[in-house]
């Protein structure tokens, strides 16, 4: 069996992708290429109905369950601020649509889910803590294992926010909808896994791959979607492209009258990215992150005689977290908020 406490995530890769088992660990350590890893532990872990230890041995997951064996699971990822998940209900309807789609049940209403996963979020005792909530199947295949987990949030630096990151496109295509719904989010997240390394192993920093769909077009992020600046438009790919229908995507394409913006989603050819006056990625995690260069090439920089626009990505990033200002405010004094 794997323990809760073996599940680390990493300093290389941290928020990204679902953590690897420490034995896997000892396996690959010695290889030069790759980073060194440094574990580092959750705040809270739910199991089995409550919570445990996160230390201890007492949330373990068999070695034959299909969950593990198959990446038979689903699972939704929350940016906790403050101890309240913002917008909890629409990334658990995401949850369910994906646990019907594979043949789940959650063993606990969504409102309880809600609750557990925000006092997951507070036990972090940070602003910003990072809570998953996933769901798998077990050997019992009638009794499905749910957990929750949640550690601090690594936030992106006040200088990528003011600078933008680098960015890099990566050699995976993003798996196209006609081949898997790109709205759920399944714990099989290899080819995910393996783009992002991709990235990183370009030396990329704080940055991003870029994925292109199969046909050629931009889709999104490794791990975030993306969103382009041209003239008083706002552009995003289509959900064709295999994006996911986020809900910091959502969210985004609702704010954009807001800051002098129309919202577009299309498919958008990879010469779009550097005609572009901005560019930007969308996530739970990173909220709205500029993009200073893709592959060595500036983004956005103006050219002679072109209008010197104030950042709508800062813009954006900050109708956005009032949105979460207001919202969390209203969900800690709701009702709905209740004691795990």
């Amino acid at each position: 069996m794997y323990a809760a406490h073996d599940l680390a995530y990493f300093s290389d890769d941290r928020g990204l992708f679902p953590p690897v088992p420490s034995l896997l660990l000892h396996a690959v350590r010695g290889l030069a290429m790759v980073p060194a890893l440094t574990a580092v532990p959750y705040s809270a872990v739910y199991f089995e109905g409550r919570f445990v230890p996160p230390h201890g041995d007492e949330a373990k997951v068999p070695l034959t369950d299909p969950g593990y064996l198959l990446g038979d699971g689903v699972f939704a990822t929350m940016h906790g601020y403050d101890g309240v998940c913002f917008r909890a209900e629409r990334h658990l309807a995401i949850l369910v649509r994906g646990a019907e789609l594979f043949g789940l049940t959650l063993p606990v209403g969504v409102d309880r889910l809600i609750a557990i996963a925000d006092e997951a979020a507070s036990r972090t005792r940070v602003r910003d803590a990072y809570v998953r909530v996933t769901l798998t199947r077990t050997s019992d295949d009638a009794r499905p294992a749910l957990s929750v987990i949640s550690r601090p949030l690594d936030v992106p630096a006040a200088g990528d926010y003011a600078n933008g990151v680098k960015a890099t496109i990566v050699s995976a295509r993003r798996i196209p909808p006609a081949c898997v719904d790109p709205t759920v989010k399944s714990t099989s997240y290899a080819p995910l896994v393996l783009a992002r390394r991709e990235a990183r192993s370009r030396g990329i920093g704080a940055g991003e791959g870029i994925m292109l769909a199969v046909d050629g077009s931009l889709a999104c992020g490794t791990m975030a979607n993306l969103f382009l600046v041209k003239g008083d438009e706002l552009l995003t790919p289509s959900l064709a492209s295999g994006c996911r229908a986020g809900v910091t995507r959502e969210l985004v394409l609702e704010l954009a009258l807001r800051v002098g913006l129309r919202p577009r989603e299309a498919t958008l050819p990879l010469e779009a990215l550097f005609e572009a006056d901005e560019a930007f990625f969308t996530s739970s995690r990173v909220e709205c992150l500029p993009i200073a260069s893709v592959d060595g090439r500036d983004i956005g920089r103006p050219r002679e005689g072109d209008e010197v626009k104030p950042p709508r990505a800062a813009a954006l990033r900050g109708a956005l977290r009032a949105v979460v200002s207001d919202e969390s405010t209203f969900a800690t004094m709701s009702e709905r908020r209740g004691t795990a």
